[in-house]
């Protein structure tokens, strides 16, 4: 496997740059990451091997896994060398476009629906909208270095943004949308389950049906408490992990 993987790597080589020999390392090592080449788990060839393969001393693929580690794609497992890891949700409320360029990955999406129209019954009233009032409903398909990691439906309350629906959202950010609008994404109330991939799901995210999804459904408020975001999505059981921190409630009860 790993004479495969260096070979893959090998093909792809250093695009010439004006940049450290170390982001290009760490750049060739990420998009063989999003491209499935080094899946989530795996180990990755011995720092020897990336040596001859890129041409580089081992202190430039050190310190090319060192910003790896810190992009949190990799992880160094003592003795044992270096692993690749899931793309995780922080425990700091980020979209999917953020977390991504967090972790040095370039994002697009496959915009499959954009439509304003009235909320339904439900979604007015998880989004407290006022009469009249209308909604973004934005379904799209999550690309990570072209790869599709993700399906995703947001509806979004428009009427408190009303340039979310001008948007390019190929490449835009819908909490960027409400950022300019000085709507901050603040928090967000989570539910998590791991699903088999139904017909449609297999065929937007290009896997066998049966692949093992995370789906994740959330309701996002703003700085002031606003619900301004209702979403569901389902993404790469491999490709995407959550994390939480959960806390006792310590205080007495009365």
């Amino acid at each position: 496997m790993h004479s495969v993987v260096s070979q893959q790597l090998a093909h792809d080589g250093l695009v010439p740059a004006e940049q450290p020999r170390y982001v290009l390392v760490a750049r060739a090592v990420r998009d063989a990451i999003a491209q499935g080449v080094l899946p989530v788990g795996d180990r990755l060839p011995a720092e020897r091997e990336l040596c001859r393969r890129f041409s580089v001393s081992r202190v430039t693929v050190r310190r090319a896994l060192v910003e790896l580690e810190t992009q949190g794609c990799v992880k160094a497992a003592s003795t044992r060398g270096w692993y690749v890891t899931a793309l995780v949700e922080p425990n700091v409320l980020m979209g999917f476009t953020d977390l991504a360029a967090h972790r040095g990955f370039s994002t697009a999406a496959r915009v499959l629906a954009s439509t304003v129209r009235a909320p339904s019954l439900d979604e007015a009233e998880v989004l407290k909208a006022p009469p009249g009032s209308v909604v973004l409903e934005l379904e799209r398909v999550r690309l990570m270095d072209g790869v599709p990691v993700g399906w995703q439906r947001a509806i979004a309350a428009a009427w408190l943004a009303p340039s979310l629906p001008d948007l390019a959202y190929e490449q835009a950010s819908l909490f960027q949308g409400f950022r300019d609008h000085d709507i901050v994404p603040t928090l967000a109330d989570y539910g998590v389950a791991a699903i088999p991939a139904g017909g449609r799901s297999a065929e937007l995210l290009c896997v066998p049906a049966g692949t093992c999804l995370l789906q994740v459904k959330a309701v996002t408020s703003d700085q002031h408490g606003r619900p301004i975001e209702i979403s569901e999505g389902t993404f790469l059981g491999d490709r995407y992990r959550f994390t939480a921190s959960v806390n006792s409630d310590l205080r007495p009860h009365v």
